[in-house]
């Protein structure tokens, strides 16, 4: 199963009244709200939607997770919403506003870095900088793919020069494997796999975008995955404080110490 990148920013001051407004756009979609990090284990379903809304920072609202798109339109209604997915290499960069899809420039203008223009805005949509290239031909691989036991094992040696001897050695890998039938692969297993590719084009798109807007500058993190663990252990110790600990459930919640400011919106249907 593919592991996208999922996030929503919605233009508010105000989380606690995006996270009413999609409880009410869940429910009126004929989804049961429901909380999977209490005591007793919730009802199965089919289909949910899991969602962890932000406190409101610079004037956005981050909300972490795949929604039912149906939701924009409501949630959209009043104000404007960013939606952006990064699945692999792969981007899906939205907006929202009036109830309805808007065009990204106009849209996002108004919410530019000081000195930017809406140039810079649509250059950033374009941008094809920082890519892992499709020609196997001169396809270089960054060096930050390799998992970290092996990069410790460079020791003292020059960043700047394992990065290009990596990017020559993946580039004859590529080469080799080119016209077999086993190019995807071989990229695949250098990018990490079904992880989304923040050195694609895709990824730099977004990571393009979000450099010209007035997002807090944690506008990527945490992911999904790591705020529910470390969400469900805050959680833990803080009903029960005196809880045992197991091994590896402090490093967890370490990586979201203020998991529990989020708040979780949980939505199933069969």
């Amino acid at each position: 199963m593919s592991k996208a990148w999922n996030f929503l920013y919605s233009r508010s001051e105000d989380a606690e009244a995006v996270s009413q407004l999609l409880q009410r756009s869940l429910t009126d979609l004929g989804y049961t709200l429901y909380n999977p990090f209490g005591l007793i284990p919730g009802k199965a379903y089919s289909r949910s939607v899991r969602l962890f809304v932000a406190p409101s920072v610079n004037g956005w609202v981050k909300i972490i997770g795949e929604p039912d798109e149906r939701q924009f339109a409501s949630l959209a209604h009043t104000t404007l919403v960013l939606y952006t997915v990064l699945d692999k290499a792969q981007a899906d960069i939205r907006a929202y506003q009036n109830g309805g899809e808007a065009d990204l420039v106009s849209a996002l203008t108004p919410f530019l870095r000081p000195r930017l223009t809406a140039d810079n805005l649509r250059r950033a949509l374009e941008t094809t900088s920082n890519v892992i290239q499709d020609d196997a031909q001169s396809a270089g691989l960054p060096f930050d793919v390799l998992p970290d036991n092996i990069k410790g094992m460079a020791g003292n040696v020059n960043n700047g020069q394992a990065q290009k001897m990596f990017a020559r050695l993946s580039g004859d890998l590529m080469k080799k494997v080119a016209g077999t039938g086993q190019a995807d692969a071989a990229r695949a297993l250098v990018s990490g796999g079904d992880a989304p590719d923040w050195n694609s084009s895709g990824g730099a798109q977004i990571r393009a975008l979000m450099n010209c807007l007035t997002l807090p500058d944690d506008w990527r993190e945490p992911d999904f995955d790591t705020l529910r663990d470390a969400y469900q252990l805050h959680e833990r110790r803080r009903r029960s404080p005196n809880a045992r600990a197991y091994p590896g459930d402090d490093e967890v919640m370490a990586k979201v110490p203020d998991a529990l400011t989020y708040t979780p919106i949980y939505g199933g249907a069969n």
